[in-house]
């Protein structure tokens, strides 16, 4: 019974941490928003351009691939996943970065069934310049196949702010020390309180429990995003978070199991109890003797 409390109960803990760190997608830095912002108005202009250029001279197949590349790119634009560029301080193309992300071109390349166009480019000259990339066959017989001449793929291929620029992410190893103390203070209370509860179960360990490792984890969801030391700590804080309510949910359970035990020991000793009280003949050298018979059990 014990166990199967104990394994419901990191359950529970464990479901919470995985469930605040797989939370919708974490809101970006205001560095990061301004550089989403930047590249959406540069695909925005782009779009246009392309809308509004006369494709009499193209064949119905090229006009076709056309218009549908330009319906992906607007698709791309309001997705808003774009490249990081987490190597070089200035602004540099990414044909796809260090996590997979893919840049518009490589986006539209990959999309037409290309994907060995992309896979070469960025295990070649990831960081080239559309104009660089010229020399290429295969890229230049798809740009042709798809209606788009090289000055408009390289229209469409922005460079991604590096170190030093307005959108270059601000994410870096230091924590605030707000965070930290808070992180030290709630992660101290989750710690005691697991222990608690791990040690002697009641009702009140468990209240604290559950307190205690909900607001660890709160804190910590908050903090994901903040940068690579940040988030180690909020992972900390969050894991001892989980632990603490799942040991909290223990605690609350055995109280219960305890108080039901008890109360049914209490029932069983009052069952128990009973006096008999009877008449009763002995029969002493062949005379009788009346009397009383009284049993009693406690």
């Amino acid at each position: 019974m014990q166990r199967s409390l104990v394994i419901v109960s990191l359950a529970a803990g464990s479901a919470i941490l995985f469930g605040a760190s797989g939370r919708s997608a974490p809101s970006l830095t205001p560095k990061e928003a301004a550089e989403a912002t930047r590249l959406q108005r540069h695909f925005d202009a782009v779009d246009g351009e392309l809308r509004s250029r006369d494709v009499s001279e193209l064949n119905v197949a090229q006009r076709a691939s056309r218009a549908r590349l330009i319906s992906w790119l607007r698709e791309y634009r309001q997705a808003a996943t774009f490249p990081k560029n987490d190597r070089f301080g200035s602004a540099t193309p990414f044909f796809r970065d260090a996590t997979g992300t893919l840049c518009a071109m490589a986006y539209l390349i990959d999309r037409a069934g290309r994907r060995d166009i992309v896979d070469k480019v960025a295990a070649t000259r990831n960081n080239a310049y559309i104009r660089e990339l010229a020399v290429d066959p295969a890229l230049i017989a798809w740009l042709d196949s798809a209606g788009l001449s090289v000055a408009e793929a390289a229209r469409i291929q922005p460079a991604y702010d590096g170190p030093g620029f307005p959108g270059f992410p601000d994410r870096t190893d230091r924590v605030s020390s707000d965070f930290a103390l808070a992180a030290l203070g709630l992660g101290g209370a989750s710690l005691a309180t697991s222990a608690v509860n791990a040690l002697r179960p009641s009702y009140l360990g468990g209240a604290l429990g559950i307190i205690a490792g909900g607001a660890a984890l709160v804190v910590a969801a908050s903090r994901f995003d903040d940068g690579p030391g940040t988030e180690r700590l909020a992972v900390a804080t969050a894991t001892t978070g989980a632990i603490s309510l799942g040991a909290g949910v223990y605690g609350l359970l055995a109280a219960r199991s305890a108080d039901r035990d008890r109360d049914d020991w209490r029932e069983g000793r009052r069952k128990r109890r009973s006096t008999i009280v009877a008449p009763d003949v002995i029969v002493q050298r062949g005379e009788p003797r009346y009397g009383v018979f009284v049993k009693s059990v406690f």
